[in-house]
This record gives structure tokens, sequence and C-alpha cells, in this order.
């Protein structure tokens, strides 16, 4: 016997646990006020643009390769091409931000998130494009990205 979980069930659950990542708490796995959205709100253009440690990138790449992530991941959802995809180079394309770059990717996450919702309420069938595979990998990627940031600014306020 085949076991079998309703789309319509998996699609409100992996839908509840993206949006704590990303914005709001539902007690799955943050703490309130740490989401994706909430956390780098007090952080400064200089503080994102710092290098984590010694030889790493800094907070605004880790917010640019989530940006980047969710955009390829999503386009494979909704049954598009990515193109050519160059993983390396999204770790070299932010360097310092300024203030008003910073607030930039900080609302083209935004955008992107509502982007990304939008197509994974529009999923017909989570059997096709690898959507459930897709969907489970954005979320634990993105909380990966963003326990990252966590430390990197546990480590900040502790020097």
């Amino acid at each position: 016997m085949t076991k079998m979980i309703e789309q319509e069930s998996f699609a409100t659950e992996i839908l509840e646990v993206l949006e704590e990542v990303f914005d709001v708490h539902h007690g799955y796995l943050l703490d309130k006020g740490t989401s994706l959205f909430a956390t780098p709100d007090d952080v400064s253009a200089a503080a994102a643009s710092a290098p984590i440690a010694l030889g790493t990138v800094s907070i605004a790449t880790h917010v640019e390769h989530v940006l980047f992530y969710m955009d390829v991941l999503g386009k494979g959802i909704a049954g598009e091409e990515s193109g050519e995809i160059d993983w390396n180079e999204i770790w070299e394309r932010i360097g310092e931000v300024s203030e008003q770059a910073w607030d930039d990717l900080r609302a083209r996450l935004r955008a992107k998130y509502a982007w990304l919702t939008g197509i994974l309420d529009n999923v017909e069938d989570w059997r096709q494009n690898d959507a459930v595979g897709a969907a489970m990998v954005i979320v634990v990627h993105t909380a990966c990205h963003l326990g990252v940031i966590h430390q990197a600014l546990a480590m900040k306020r502790a020097e």
C-alpha cells in the first residue's frame, strides 16, 4: 500500500513553515522576532557589508545568495528554465553595500518571497517539477543561511 499525503495539506504546512522562516512566528522552529525579515532590520549597511569572519562573506552576501537560490528553485517549480547557473558567482556579486543598496536588497528579498509564495500557492500538482523537494529545500536552505546570519550578529555583539 502506498502512503500518500494530501497535496493541500502538504501545501498548507510547507507554506506555514516557509512563512515562519521569512516573516511570521508560528512556533515551529524560530523564536519570535528572529525571522529573515526581522533579523536584519536593525543591521546597518556597514555591518551587513563586513565579512562575518576572516576569509568569509558578509551578511549582505548571504541575503543575496538566498535571493538567487529562491529564484532558481522557484522558476523550476513553475516549470521555467533558469538558463546557465553559476553557483559560485553569487558569492562574489555583493561587496560593500550603501544604506540605500542594503535597503534595496532587503526590499528585493521581500518581493522575491512574495513572488515565490505566489508560485507555491498556485502549484496544482506537487509531484511535477520536483515541487515537493524544491519547496522543502528552500525552507532548509534559507533557515541555514538565517542561522549563519544569527551567528554573525552574535559574534559582532560579542566584539
